[in-house]
């Protein structure tokens, strides 16, 4: 990642962050994230386009948001899809687990520190391969590095957005029974009101992904269960 140029131990945790043309919500965002002193042992990750206007600005954003104590850093991409950028740097990261927000959406812990309830989640099981929720909708999943691993992506390739990729984790999750509660967690939403082009896909490409994956669940499932602890 670049702005990370050190060898690191690994993050509990890694939000990933697609951001086109919002460089003041994003700053909103992250500069949310430092003042609530929750993200110790934490890390972010803005996935950026080249052809973002804004993109010197992200940049500098970074730059100065990592000065003020935030590990923070940037890919930037020349024309990769939505899905693409989170696939291609999922594997790379050095990270337990992976999340992908909005600048709109915050995790929120009821004792201050969002890092030690993943752990004490993912320590809830020996098995490595899980996804864990902030709460009951299941909006912005958090997914171990291995499951990554092993579907060989963290966001399916036929998805246009964020809404059926995350369905199509939990439906993967709840099949293979790897799916947990992160405890004392939930979700905050920005009250700014704004349009979230990075991730959006309109019902009808949602519907048409979903009724095609669903093809395939069974076979996928059954291609994981070989891996499960016993």
């Amino acid at each position: 990642m670049e702005e990370k140029q050190e060898e690191q131990k690994a993050s509990m945790v890694t939000f990933l962050l697609p951001c086109y043309n919002t460089p003041i919500l994003s700053s909103d965002f992250l500069h949310t994230v430092l003042e609530t002193k929750q993200f110790d042992r934490c890390a972010f990750a803005l996935l950026l386009q080249n052809n973002d206007p804004n993109l010197g600005v992200y940049k500098e954003l970074t730059r100065s948001i990592r000065e003020k104590g935030l590990d923070a850093g940037y890919f930037v991409f020349d024309g990769t899809p939505y899905c693409g950028m989170i696939n291609r740097v999922a594997p790379i990261i050095n990270t337990h687990s992976l999340c992908v927000l909005n600048n709109q959406h915050v995790p929120h812990c009821n004792n201050g520190d969002i890092a030690g309830a993943i752990e004490s989640w993912l320590k809830q099981s020996l098995e490595p391969m899980r996804v864990g929720v902030f709460d009951k909708l299941g909006n912005y999943p958090v997914v171990a590095k291995q499951l990554i691993e092993r579907l060989g992506y963290m966001f399916h390739p036929l998805c246009f957005g964020r809404e059926e990729a995350e369905r199509w984790l939990l439906i993967l999750a709840e099949r293979l029974k790897i799916i947990g509660m992160i405890p004392n967690c939930r979700i905050l939403q920005s009250s700014a009101e704004t349009f979230d082009i990075s991730g959006f896909s309109t019902e009808e490409e949602s519907s048409w992904v979903l009724k095609t994956l669903m093809q395939m669940t069974d076979d996928e499932t059954q291609r994981l269960e070989k891996y499960l602890l016993k």
